[in-house]
């Protein structure tokens, strides 16, 4: 990797440890960033180097490198889950970019926190003026409620819809996402229909596959629920291929179409039916979730449910824009998933004219 691309990447992370330093406060020798990222020192005063031209520190003499006391631009920080989610790097990039069109006015970084650590006192501990979290799957107790709504700085939470208990949210309408692809399936002659609740059952699952089983259910096809416990630390795309391979052996190949939690764990599900004599598309249909980057790279391409994760992160950065400037307001933002179509469905109604 060049010097200016190695920088570049080095001044990012260091960018989203800034948010961890009061402004004023001492940061991180060149010697200490030098044993922290194991990179060379023309690397770290490259990087250091594009910070100061950003404003974000300064250099003094004989004494230092210093955090900026810079309170003209607000401070945003995304907190995440550690473990890995293709979803949760497209939003990060999403709102990295929109934050990036602002970049007079916010200092956007991304924290990662483990998932058993408390939330709470993360966010204490993180000095930003809003806080944007990704929480596990697990859901919200009233206790934790209360706590979220006492703390000092704005908190959104993102995939959560909060409007009834006042605190900031942004979610897709996952339910419409849902009877998007039971839809798609009976409108190309899919009657037989399964449903793998490849991710953490919370509430944003529940509400696909309610979506997702009224929808068939309205139109007179029948829907079986796979059996699939993921927990939020889990390796969901090994939980996708053994359920699968646990179903097939039990019952055999009983539907045509199959509807995923996530592009990410659908990788399992066409592992478990390649190694089962299974062909996609030809005896089974799969519609994912999320419209991952490497959706469009699978074999066959997959068609899924985007959650317009851009459009999310456009109307979320503008929204944050306005409650800065008229607090006290409540975000609540609700976007439609889209389909988009690609090859993991067939058409059933013209495969049988064809055959006929």
């Amino acid at each position: 990797m060049q010097l200016k691309e190695q920088s570049s990447e080095l001044c990012d992370r260091l960018n989203d440890e800034l948010v961890s330093f009061s402004p004023g406060s001492r940061f991180y020798s060149v010697r200490q960033l030098m044993l922290r990222y194991r990179v060379s020192r023309r690397v770290i005063d490259a990087a250091l180097a594009q910070l100061e031209q950003k404003g974000a520190i300064e250099t003094r003499p004989q004494s230092g490198i210093y955090v900026k006391q810079n309170r003209l631009r607000k401070h945003v920080a995304l907190l995440m889950p550690d473990w890995p989610s293709e979803g949760n790097k497209q939003i990060q990039q999403c709102l990295k970019e929109e934050f990036q069109k602002r970049a007079d006015r916010y200092v956007f970084s991304t924290i990662l926190y483990e998932y058993q650590e408390n939330l709470v006192r993360k966010i204490t501990q993180i000095p930003a003026d809003v806080h944007i979290v990704v929480r596990p799957g697990d859901p919200l107790e009233r206790r934790e409620l209360a706590e979220y709504a006492a703390l000092p700085s704005e908190v959104i939470f993102l995939w959560s819809d909060l409007a009834d208990v006042s605190l900031h949210s942004l979610h897709a309408d996952s339910e419409y996402g849902g009877m998007l692809a039971a839809a798609y399936f009976i409108r190309n002659g899919h009657q037989n229909l399964a449903v793998l609740p490849s991710e953490p059952r919370n509430g944003d699952i529940i509400n696909r596959i309610a979506g997702y089983t009224g929808v068939a259910r309205l139109f007179g096809a029948r829907v079986t629920e796979i059996p699939c416990v993921v927990h939020p630390w889990d390796y969901s795309i090994r939980c996708a291929h053994d359920a699968i391979c646990d179903y097939l052996a039990q019952h055999g190949c009983n539907f045509t179409a199959l509807f995923m939690m996530s592009d990410e764990s659908t990788q399992g599900a066409l592992a478990a039916f390649a190694e089962n004599g299974i062909r996609i598309p030809e005896d089974v249909s799969i519609i994912g979730y999320g419209n991952d980057h490497n959706a469009e790279f699978f074999t066959p391409h997959l068609t899924t449910i985007s959650g317009r994760q851009q459009e999310c992160a456009a109307q979320l950065a503008a929204a944050i824009d306005h409650l800065l400037e008229n607090p006290g307001e409540i975000i609540n933002i609700s976007v439609r998933p889209s389909l988009i179509e690609r090859d993991s469905v067939i058409n059933r109604k013209k495969t049988a004219n064809q055959e006929g």
